[in-house]
């Protein structure tokens, strides 16, 4: 079933329509991404993408032969990191209910949209418009939004360990 089909059927311009099944499939990947990594792992991660980001970032362009290096740098130091995490950082969200389950999902969400981000800024714009709409395009790699995208997590994380404390 093409849902962009049936978005586009309720009237729904394509670019509107494509932006909502990123939305959509960033939801699901979130909610699945959260559960698999889980409460312990979660801010692990997050402070591994920001090393391995900070890391790619100081290496010489020169260094990759093309995009595609890169972003496969980036992501073999974020899993190897992840691997090595107990003695690197440890940190984790403590609690359970509901509440608990919203701050897991907007977290590993955070991390998803930070993720997207970040591989976009690496890869070529033709190459990320074949994926998104030039408008997710714009919100995930343009002007301020690497930064936003970048200090959402943490400013989340630092109100989500006071509200708890």
């Amino acid at each position: 079933m093409n849902i962009t089909l049936l978005f586009s059927k309720l009237g729904l311009s394509p670019k509107l329509s494509q932006d909502i099944m990123l939305i959509l499939f960033l939801a699901l990947v979130s909610f699945i991404y959260g559960m698999l990594i889980g409460k312990y792992r979660l801010m692990t991660v997050l402070i591994n993408t920001y090393v391995s980001f900070a890391i790619i970032s100081v290496v010489p362009h020169k260094t990759f032969p093309d995009y595609s290096m890169e972003l496969l740098a980036f992501f073999i130091i974020l899993i190897l990191l992840t691997v090595f995490n107990k003695r690197f950082f440890d940190l984790s969200f403590t609690g359970s209910g509901s509440g608990f389950l919203w701050r897991v999902f907007s977290m590993s969400f955070l991390q998803i949209v930070l993720l997207l981000s970040i591989t976009f800024s690496i890869t070529p714009k033709k190459f990320a418009l074949a994926y998104v709409s030039s408008t997710a395009y714009a919100y995930l790699t343009k002007g301020w939004s690497p930064f936003i995208w970048m200090a959402l997590p943490l400013a989340y994380m630092y109100f989500i360990y006071k509200k708890i404390r």
